[in-house]
């Protein structure tokens, strides 16, 4: 017997704005209370991540999986995604399968039936004038008040939320710099960096399989162009992408004849590391754009390290230490490389440069690099940002959303984002002690 089924977005926003009511209880019988439903992934990896639920007494933090028929999560592959691991619960319309559905980890997920606990009608839902958009992290602004009546004491909440997020950053570093050389830390910071969220994992097991000095030893004494090749086949032969298809060629913007000189210089260098290259596992490339693909990324990295006339620590330092150090290093890191926008260079500027500087000045007494590098921090402004910054200042603001001009608040938002929203710490929040104040102040 055929059964109508909502699509899969309408059951999202239901599960969003929580339209449920009752005694919420799991097909199993277990009692189930939802905390906080969790923020919308825009269906990359499960539905909705972060959220809190309560299962017979016990609290669960995970992933929430939205499916319109429970067989639905092995016709989409889920038990063999290890990035569905973490799926806490899986709320379904129609229940056709005898029992619950396995994760790739082999854990058994609970099944709620969401059509036993709507408030009212589809009809009735799809009506509602107020709900909240998909991607929204609360119910209710956090500081609205705040954003009509001070906005500048709520962007110094932000700033001051930034020089904690990156003393957080510095401190990892020197951490790391206890260990390893200077050098081969601000490589993998580096890779770390051009691998993006998705494939931080293969430039990690990256720069281990070939490290710095292993890379640097084979560029030092060869001329320009053919150091761009040494280093091109080294990244990519180590990272498992080569021989290079015409496809990927294209994807390059490499002609054949520059991608056969590479894939033969791997032949030549590469013997000691045959057999240890990055598995392709290690990489995800489904749904990954073009310009953000690790090959093109790992072009323009030997681009970059091709044209360096002095040890790596040794051109960041200098380039930090200029006047207008945000301008040089944005010339210093794009400049002839078309791999390379000054979006992605904000971006490593912000995450890699300066928080190595603050590091490695503070570890080699260089108080003038440390200085440089603060200030540097102090000047920078925001970036083109991202969907949680995006959803961050709409959550604080509502009705009163406020620009996002420097690093130090884009920064900022994330950290509260990771330390506060995330982890339902509310009541730590100083956006939320600022409004409490602002409301105190300005009473309705």
């Amino acid at each position: 017997m055929a059964v109508d089924v909502p699509d899969e977005m309408l059951l999202s926003q239901i599960w969003n704005a929580q339209w449920l009511g009752g005694l919420l209880r799991l097909r199993d019988g277990r009692e189930l209370r939802v905390v906080y439903r969790g923020v919308w992934t825009h269906g990359l990896g499960p539905d909705f991540a972060n959220a809190f639920i309560d299962v017979d007494g016990q609290m669960l933090h995970g992933a929430i999986e939205i499916h319109r028929r429970s067989s639905d999560w092995a016709v989409h592959g889920h038990q063999l995604d290890p990035a569905y691991d973490g799926v806490v619960l899986h709320a379904v319309w129609h229940d056709d399968l005898p029992g619950p559905v396995r994760r790739n980890d082999g854990a058994t997920i609970p099944t709620l039936l969401l059509p036993e606990f709507l408030i009212d009608s589809l009809e009735q839902f799809a009506a509602n004038p107020v709900l909240r958009p998909l991607g929204a992290i609360g119910f209710d602004f956090c500081a609205p008040s705040s954003a009509a009546s001070n906005p500048a004491a709520l962007r110094a909440v932000w700033e001051r939320s930034g020089d904690e997020r990156m003393r957080l950053k510095a401190d990892a570093v020197s951490a790391r710099l206890e260990l390893e050389p200077p050098a081969q830390v601000l490589y993998a910071l580096l890779l770390d960096a051009l691998g993006y969220t998705r494939n931080r994992d293969g430039m990690r097991t990256l720069a281990e399989r070939l490290p710095y000095d292993h890379l640097d030893a084979r560029l030092i004494g060869h001329p320009e162009a053919e150091r761009v090749d040494r280093a091109a086949s080294l990244l990519l032969g180590v990272a498992g992408f080569l021989p290079l298809s015409p496809h990927e060629e294209e994807l390059a913007s490499l002609t054949p004849d520059h991608a056969v000189v590479i894939g033969q210089t791997w032949s030549r260098l590469g013997t000691a590391w045959r057999g240890i290259q990055v598995p392709a596992s290690r990489w995800s490339l489904a749904r990954v754009r073009p310009a953000a693909h690790p090959i093109r990324r790992l072009l323009g990295f030997a681009l970059f390290l091709s044209r360096l006339e002095s040890g790596l620590v040794e051109g960041v330092s200098a380039e930090v230490s200029r006047p207008e150090a945000n301008r040089a290093l944005q010339h210093w890191l794009t400049y002839r490389n078309p791999y390379l926008g000054r979006a992605h260079a904000h971006e490593i500027i912000v995450n890699v440069i300066v928080p190595f500087t603050l590091a490695y000045g503070d570890l080699t007494n260089q108080s003038n690099l440390t200085e440089r590098a603060m200030a540097l921090w102090e000047e920078l402004p925001a970036g083109q940002g991202n969907s949680v910054i995006t959803r961050m200042v709409d959550q604080v603001c509502g009705g009163h959303p406020q620009r996002v001009t420097s690093a130090r608040a884009e920064q900022g938002l994330l950290h509260l984002n990771s330390t506060g929203c995330q982890t339902m710490r509310c009541f730590e929040c100083p956006i939320a002690q600022l409004e409490l104040l602002s409301t105190r102040s300005h009473p309705n």
